[in-house]
């Protein structure tokens, strides 16, 4: 019996010592296809040093964001696959505009913006990334709901639901995969799905890849809340100039807060609500009726 015990724990002993041996062991990823050749070739190229530098700058735009966009997907019980999603779309840039005049963070096209989001000549709400953050999650999950299944669901944010729909009842029975291989899909969006893939295998696995850097990066919001907020609602126009003169609050802070004012103002004939430091909303009301 004490032969035995000893047997049982050498044993032990060697599986450990080859576990830790072996380094760091590979993530598996919630959405399928990370081995896929797709993934693998866009993995490829941001494993080089350039496709490491522009991970490092698009994880130090991401970080003001992405603990508002984790809180909200696990609010929603959704993938958390989804918070690279904007390093595909838009480099993390908040004002990001495409050639096909897709914007903001999310890369809303004008026509696809209802029922999610408003555009007027005062505000483009696809410019607010906290706004267009709920907007593409709402997004996202309908078309699961219309899908059941998250890379078609995917597809559908890139191509339009009603392109993926006609797609799918022309190839009855073939998966994203099956007609991203295939060529059957357009190539942007063939590659769409691989791209996140490959950014998520690679932020996940940042120290089975050897990629200390990224890693370190990704951490930094790690465990973080998402930042609060208050709120003031203001009713015709007022430029964010005159609002921090008056309050006190910092003009560069009152921009980067209210990114959707394409004039620095807020709408004339409207009520707007204005996004201020938190808890300093009722000082910049006192402080605004005093001006």
């Amino acid at each position: 019996m004490l032969h035995k015990k000893r047997c049982i724990f050498f044993l032990c002993l060697i599986a450990f010592s080859t576990l830790f041996a072996e380094g760091p062991r590979r993530k598996k990823l919630e959405l399928p296809g990370a081995d896929s050749p797709l993934t693998k070739k866009y993995r490829d190229n941001y494993l080089t040093d350039a496709g490491r530098k522009w991970l490092r700058e698009v994880l130090y735009n991401s970080a003001p964001y992405r603990p508002y966009i984790r809180a909200q997907l696990k609010k929603r019980r959704l993938p958390m696959i989804l918070q690279y999603l904007p390093i595909v779309e838009s480099d993390y840039k908040v004002h990001a505009v495409s050639k096909s005049g897709a914007a903001g963070m999310w890369q809303f096209m004008e026509n696809s913006m209802s029922p999610y989001l408003k555009k007027n000549y005062w505000y483009d709400e696809r410019f607010d990334p906290w706004k267009e953050t709920d907007a593409a999650l709402s997004k996202l999950a309908d078309n699961y709901k219309m899908f059941g299944d998250w890379s078609f669901a995917l597809a559908a944010y890139n191509m339009g639901a009603g392109a993926i729909s006609r797609t799918i009842k022309e190839h009855p029975g073939k998966t994203y995969w099956n007609l991203a291989e295939n060529g059957d899909i357009r190539s942007q969006t063939a590659m769409y799905v691989p791209k996140l893939l490959a950014v998520a295998d690679i932020i996940e696995n940042a120290e089975y890849y050897g990629l200390i850097d990224i890693g370190a990066i990704d951490k930094m919001i790690e465990g973080k809340a998402p930042e609060q907020y208050s709120y003031l609602r203001i009713t015709g126009k007022i430029s964010l100039s005159e609002i921090a003169a008056a309050t006190g609050i910092d003009l560069e802070t009152l921009i980067f807060l209210n990114p959707a004012l394409l004039h620095e103002c807020t709408p004339s004939k409207e009520t707007y609500r204005l996004r201020l430091p938190y808890g300093s909303a009722k000082k910049a009301a006192e402080d605004l009726k005093r001006r």
